[in-house]
């Protein structure tokens, strides 16, 4: 069981560098920065910023689905590892995890339509309609990662014994490199 809560952590480091690719190259950028990108490849930047946002919003669903599918099939998610690790020898950390797990619940249910409808499903209504689903605030992104870190830090405590902070390892992105290479002048080799 130990191997759940070390595949579910590396799992989520990589989809927090992806979070964070996405943030360092397409919030909070300059004028200058959006304008360099739609001269040097317009489709390639907004398409990557549509594969990084769809990629994350589908991430997060995934964890806070049920533990099973329709077919009983084990899903790796949150419920999955509440399920299957024994808390009750501490109602406090089982508490605090109910708590954790019930602000993850509550923040799935804003991403759900954008999953539900235009990113696992191409809901035909939806699309005409052309509203933006699943949309959240910095600040309920910021509340999802601090959440999902301290569920993390205490089911690995508990299971490897170890400490472990997802928004420590995965603190940086070098996306803004890319468009500091994008401002250099080309160098043409020579002959």
């Amino acid at each position: 069981m130990k191997e759940d809560i070390e595949i579910f952590t590396d799992h989520w480091v990589f989809t927090r560098s992806i979070y964070l690719h996405a943030r360092e190259l397409f919030e909070n950028r300059s004028a200058d920065d959006k304008a360099l990108m739609r001269m040097t490849a317009d489709m390639f930047f907004g398409d990557l910023n549509r594969v990084f946002n769809e990629y994350v919003i589908l991430q997060v669903c995934k964890i806070t689905d049920p533990a099973h599918d329709i077919y009983k099939n084990d899903n790796h998610t949150i419920t999955f590892l509440l399920e299957h690790y024994d808390f009750s020898g501490d109602s406090s950390i089982l508490k605090r995890l109910g708590e954790l797990n019930a602000s993850m619940q509550a923040f799935r249910n804003k991403l759900l339509p954008a999953r539900n409808k235009l990113i696992s499903h191409l809901d035909r209504d939806a699309i005409l309609a052309g509203h933006p689903l699943g949309a959240a605030t910095d600040k309920e992104w910021s509340q999802f990662w601090l959440d999902l870190q301290e569920f993390i830090y205490i089911v690995r405590r508990k299971v490897t014994g170890s400490s472990f902070y997802l928004n420590g390892v995965a603190v940086r992105s070098d996306a803004g490199d890319l468009l500091k290479a994008l401002r250099r002048p080309p160098r043409y080799p020579t002959t």
